[in-house]
């Protein structure tokens, strides 16, 4: 299975998305950050009893890779799954 780690143009409402820690997500759409002026990334969880609150994070974040014992890795990749 190939993944496709995603920019700034593919997160659009609807996207759907796999953390690399394993949990499935759907972009809501983004924000402004009032603080910084930077553009954040709305998105919510399609597993578990949290699928009804909002998450934020930079759209820098998005785009980050994070370091596990297997490497460097996408911090979300693209997915199709949870349709």
């Amino acid at each position: 299975m190939s993944f496709q780690s995603p920019n700034a143009n593919q997160f659009t409402a609807g996207t759907r998305l796999r953390h690399y820690k394993g949990g499935l997500y759907v972009v809501v759409g983004t924000c402004l950050i009032e603080a910084t002026l930077k553009t954040g990334v709305l998105y919510r969880p399609l597993q578990g009893d949290k699928q009804d609150l909002l998450w934020m994070r930079p759209m820098s974040e998005f785009q980050d890779t994070v370091a596990t014992v297997d490497g460097a890795v996408p911090r979300f990749v693209l997915t199709s799954e949870g349709v």
